[in-house]
């Protein structure tokens, strides 16, 4: 299922499904303890006095959801015309404080006057299970808290139609906050409940909502969740508003302030100042689009916040954070691989947000293993991340890694430095990272070939020595020996640029197939001696051209990604382009030649970059620029992109949004851009 909302402030990260409710919740990490866990939802239930009750999920509401442009800032739309009432839905997580918050503006459908109660349910499995936790109503502040440990979740709202409250900090003496708990209860939760879910056959509080009220248990321990509900009056063609907020912390001190922050700064300001510092972020660079559309800029820009959302404070890009992926093999894609972080980074730094990508070198100085090797994946506090890549196979051992995702980091690096020209960071992150990372690779090779020994390909299901690593190779050999020019290493520089060298004839004379006319996927060594070739048409191999080893208009270049064009576009009315022929990963349909696979965004992508970089003309451009509308059409409403889609329906597969797909789609559109501007210039 598809993440229809995604909002964060690289602390927080809260994912929303098709129907508003919060699906995950990650905090404190970007993409690490997910404090709902796959499976479970934070239900929102809805009761109009005299005409009935309604969960929002239940298949009688219309649900249209958006972002405010270029924002992250969810502006979404509910209505139901059985209950005959119409909700604004406006949601976001603050960018300083740790804060989400969800803003109801309620209206009837017919003019007439209701009374409206909202109920929300809190499911939360802390620390990514549901055990030993408490949940508690606090009287003083008039909320619900859930705690374990050094986790704390404070569940507090408003009604811009009750009598004005104030809500104080819990053991304040001021004679205000003493009120009676009817007084309370008119300025923000109405009523509540706290119980068991999930144990011994109980469901949990949600169902004591279906009646309209709540028997307000003050407090359990172990599995729980809660329930609260927030009264209001909804008259003739106004906008009642109802505010839910949730407070995220590491003590119990901590989100009580943050409620007092909500309260003192109000929440119409809180949303201001959002909407505000996203608007300008995403606008800080003054980017020239040419003859670009609209909805392909309106993309770009919420394929910048999406990968924002994605990115933790300490500098960990996670590939995604849709947690339904879970029930294809139990675990996620909440993770960081130093390949994803590369590409994303190189996007980012093309887009002009170097000061993000600074973060993610450090976060990869502070992961690489004493031999100068990245391992498969990481998590976001930077431990080693779970892997299916042996330490031992075919009775020997080996390294379980893939060897591009050590290349490409300091590719990454490289071009980081070209972009931002930061001198003192470089000469810190060759220290800290490039100079061991770069032994490596002069290491890790066959002294027969100069290729890369064998390591796993970039979809992770196979071993060998492929063209797509060692195009990554000498990719990142070559950047290293211009950081180590650059930093007067010239002894360095010039072992590392040999062997680039190296290793570029080899990958030439052995992986290209003069039969079929392309590069081949890989080939297996044993004994120093050749034993298979896989000339499987893969779209990895693209990173040849991509990453600068061979030209564009080389013709062992146009060769195959004619070829691959051939043999990989999905030709059904979703099109795309495919991985590889007979692609089984989230296989959903006979494979064929007119399905070779599922469509994935980053290959077709792959294919529009290689129209731009081979035109020679600005008509050579259309190409590009239809699929660049292609991915547009494949986005949801709210301009989500998934890794793969189903190539006779176009549901989303996999997770979504994937964190890769956006930065792709943002490389591309920059690609475009500047080489029609640069074909223009031509012409004059």
């Amino acid at each position: 299922m598809p993440r229809s909302l995604v909002l964060g402030n690289s602390r927080v990260l809260a994912a929303f499904d098709e129907c508003l409710q919060l699906r995950d919740l990650y905090y404190p990490y970007v993409g690490m303890e997910d404090q709902t866990t796959y499976g479970h939802m934070h239900r929102i239930g809805v009761m109009v006095e005299g005409v009935g009750f309604s969960w929002i999920n239940d298949g009688t509401w219309q649900i249209d959801i958006r972002y405010t442009p270029e924002t992250l800032v969810g502006n979404s739309t509910l209505r139901n015309e059985h209950l005959g009432i119409e909700i604004k839905l406006l949601d976001y997580v603050h960018p300083v404080h740790d804060v989400l918050m969800r803003h109801f503006n309620i209206r009837t459908l017919h003019g007439e006057k209701r009374k409206v109660k909202l109920f929300f349910n809190h499911d939360f499995h802390i620390y990514g299970d549901k055990q030993k936790d408490t949940a508690f109503y606090e009287p003083y502040t008039n909320s619900v808290i859930h705690y374990r440990q050094n986790r704390y979740f404070l569940i507090g709202g408003q009604s811009s139609n009750t009598d004005e409250c104030f809500i104080g900090k819990r053991g304040d003496k001021n004679s205000t906050i003493l009120r009676s708990m009817e007084q309370l209860h008119s300025c923000g939760i109405s009523s509540f409940t706290v119980g068991k879910s999930e144990y011994r056959g109980l469901e949990g509080t949600w169902r004591d909502a279906e009646d309209g009220i709540l028997s307000q248990n003050p407090i359990e321990q172990g599995s729980v969740d809660s329930t609260i509900s927030i009264d209001a009056v909804v008259e003739g063609d106004k906008e009642t508003e109802v505010v839910l907020w949730l407070c995220l912390g590491k003590h119990l001190n901590e989100v009580l302030k943050l409620q007092q922050i909500v309260i003192e700064e109000t929440p119409e300001r809180l949303h201001r100042n959002c909407h505000n510092y996203w608007k300008s972020w995403v606008n800080k660079n003054k980017q020239d689009f040419g003859t670009l559309g609209a909805d392909i800029v309106d993309l770009y820009k919420r394929s910048l916040l999406m990968i924002r959302t994605h990115i933790d404070s300490n500098g960990g890009i996670i590939a995604a954070a849709d947690s339904d992926i879970m029930a294809f093999n139990r675990d996620t894609y909440t993770y960081v691989w130093p390949r994803d972080g590369a590409f994303v980074s190189m996007a980012l730094d093309r887009a002009g947000y170097g000061e993000v990508t600074r973060t993610f070198f450090e976060f990869c100085a502070r992961c690489q293993m004493p031999d100068g090797y990245m391992l498969h994946k990481y998590n976001p506090d930077g431990s080693p991340g779970s892997s299916w890549h042996p330490w031992y196979a075919h009775n020997e051992p080996q390294l379980p890694i893939q060897e591009d995702e050590t290349a490409l980091v300091i590719y990454a690096i490289w071009k980081h430095f070209m972009n931002v020209r930061d001198f003192e960071f470089l000469q810190k992150i060759w220290e800290g990272f490039v100079k061991n990372a770069a032994q490596f690779l002069c290491d890790f090779r066959e002294e027969e070939t100069g290729l890369p020994l064998a390591s796993y390909d970039p979809w992770e299901e196979h071993r060998g020595i492929f063209t797509y690593t060692t195009a990554s190779t000498v990719a990142g050999l070559h950047a290293a020996a211009q950081i180590a020019h650059l930093l007067g290493h010239h002894k360095h520089s010039e072992h590392y640029q040999q062997i680039a060298d190296e290793m570029k004839q080899a990958l030439c004379f052995h992986l290209f197939d003069e039969g079929t006319q392309r590069f081949v996927k890989k080939i297996t060594r044993k004994d120093g001696k050749t034993t298979d070739v896989d000339t499987t048409p893969d779209a990895s191999i693209s990173v040849v051209w991509m990453l600068g080893v061979l030209p564009a208009h080389d013709p062992r270049i146009v060769s195959t990604m004619r070829q691959l064009e051939e043999h990989l576009t999905v030709r059904t009315s979703v099109g795309g382009m495919a991985r590889y022929p007979n692609d089984n990963y989230q296989w959903c349909t006979p494979l064929s030649k007119e399905i070779p696979g599922n469509p994935w965004i980053i290959t077709t992508l792959w294919y529009a970059q290689w129209h731009i970089d081979h035109a020679l003309d600005v008509a050579e451009l259309e190409p590009a620029r239809a699929i660049l509308q292609w991915v547009v059409k494949q986005a949801t409403s709210s301009g989500v992109l998934p890794e793969q889609m189903h190539p006779l329906t176009g549901k989303h597969l996999s997770v979504s949004p994937l964190t890769w797909s956006h930065s792709t789609y943002v490389e591309t559109v920059l690609k475009f851009a500047e080489k029609e501007a640069a074909l223009l210039r031509e012409i004059l």
